[in-house]
């Protein structure tokens, strides 16, 4: 990421929600404010290793959104056209410790969070001998430099997030655990990890990776973020959607399919003028996105090309000023023909087959993608949360409910 984009994410930071740590709030998510890191190409890479994001191919089709760049984030599964994470487990991992034990002393040298959000910002050049030097999630990464340890205690069952941001000199990684062990690695990242959790005591380790032999410590922020699911029935509408181009052979649905990886939209919080580059402006949409989803990871995308005329980058059908924040963070297209596409805000559920995950998105603002081999296209939010990426296989149907709120759903 370029120096100067990183530090401008910083400031933009600091000045809304400082560095310490946030407040709890009531609602399905427990409140996110703040940005994760801003990567400056569509590609995401999430191996642990001492990463750089490279410049990547822009999507360059002048009628519809095209598939944007696939994540490699090696917690999650395989993302291929030929994808294998379609049944992902729904069990929780079990708390280290007792409701008892929670309310322990912090220990020396342990940051303690019972909040969310939480920020915090650390340099691990600071810090004492490494004690955790290689992680079950994947032993063969070099994690013997210094880390700092996090005890979070979680009063409910939910989505546990971490995002860290570093500058172009350190490489520091972030791994969930169950306890305060390497052995007890629940998922890891160069950006973020997550895990479904149950309420109890989770530990972070924020891990200086070593290249060569040189640890790459430095400074970095720390986002926490717990997520409540919605929680009740999946039911979709059965019926038939036209597609471009489909020959008047129409698409049943619900559908089982390819999903793409979208690219990012303008929305109604973000005035003209409007991004004329893939990147612009593109820090401040991370930051509204995570603030308004209360979905704490790292945001990676671009915007989505200009296309058939349009004057900007991230447009969609309509206006922006008609696209709540909320409902981009969580969209979802197909390749409607104009008669068939669902009025804007039509509720849509995207299922990860076999599992009781899924999300509620909103249909009817974007049309795409333009291959009919990929019945639809999400953003990164949603296959976050799924644990999916791009052209992962997953279920999409309109809700029989259009009452429904927008974001991760657990089916009943």
């Amino acid at each position: 990421m370029p120096p100067t984009l990183r530090s401008l994410l910083m400031a933009l930071l600091c000045a809304q929600i400082g560095c310490d740590s946030g407040g709890a709030t009531a609602g399905t998510y427990v409140d996110v404010a703040g940005p994760s890191e801003v990567a400056d190409t569509a590609v995401a890479t999430d191996d642990g290793a001492s990463e750089q994001s490279s410049d990547a191919t822009q999507p360059t089709d002048a009628a519809q959104s095209t598939d944007t760049a696939q994540p490699t984030d090696a917690a999650s599964p395989a993302d291929t056209a030929q994808p294998t994470d379609t049944a992902q487990p729904t069990d929780t991992a079990p708390a280290s410790d007792t409701a008892s034990a929670d309310a322990a002393a912090c220990p020396a040298q342990v940051v303690c969070v019972d909040t969310f959000p939480f920020v915090h910002q650390g340099n691990t050049k600071a810090l004492g001998v490494s004690q955790l030097n290689a992680y079950s999630c994947k032993p063969g990464a070099d994690e013997s430099g210094p880390e700092q340890l996090y005890r979070v205690v979680v009063p409910a069952a939910g989505f546990l997030s971490v995002a860290v941001t570093d500058d172009a000199a350190t490489d520091v990684d972030v791994h969930l655990l169950s306890g305060p062990t390497a052995s007890q690695c629940l998922d890891r990242g160069d950006h973020h990890a997550r895990f479904d959790v149950q309420p109890g005591t989770y530990w972070i380790a924020v891990d200086t990776f070593v290249s060569s032999g040189k640890a790459l410590a430095g400074p970095y922020q720390l986002e926490i973020g717990l997520y409540l699911p919605s929680q009740g029935p999946c039911a979709m509408l059965s019926g038939e959607m036209a597609r471009v181009n489909d020959g008047g052979k129409a698409l049943k649905m619900p559908a089982t399919g390819p999903i793409v990886m979208e690219a990012h939209l303008v929305t109604d919080a973000e005035p003209p003028p409007y991004p004329q580059t893939y990147t612009e402006e593109l820090a401040a949409h991370y930051q509204l996105s995570q603030a308004k989803t209360g979905l704490v990871m790292h945001r990676s995308q671009v915007w989505a090309p200009k296309e058939g005329g349009g004057t900007f980058y991230g447009a969609g059908i309509f206006s922006p000023t008609t696209f709540p924040v909320l409902e981009e963070g969580w969209y979802v297209n197909m390749y409607w023909t104009k008669a068939a596409r669902p009025k804007a805000g039509t509720r849509m559920i995207l299922r990860l087959p076999g599992t009781d995950r899924a999300v509620v998105v909103s249909a009817g603002h974007e049309t795409g993608p333009g291959n009919l081999a990929h019945i639809g296209g999400t953003p990164e939010e949603s296959h976050f949360y799924l644990k999916t990426g791009h052209l992962s296989v997953m279920e999409l149907g309109i809700a029989q409910d259009q009452t429904l709120p927008f974001g991760p759903r657990r089916c009943q």
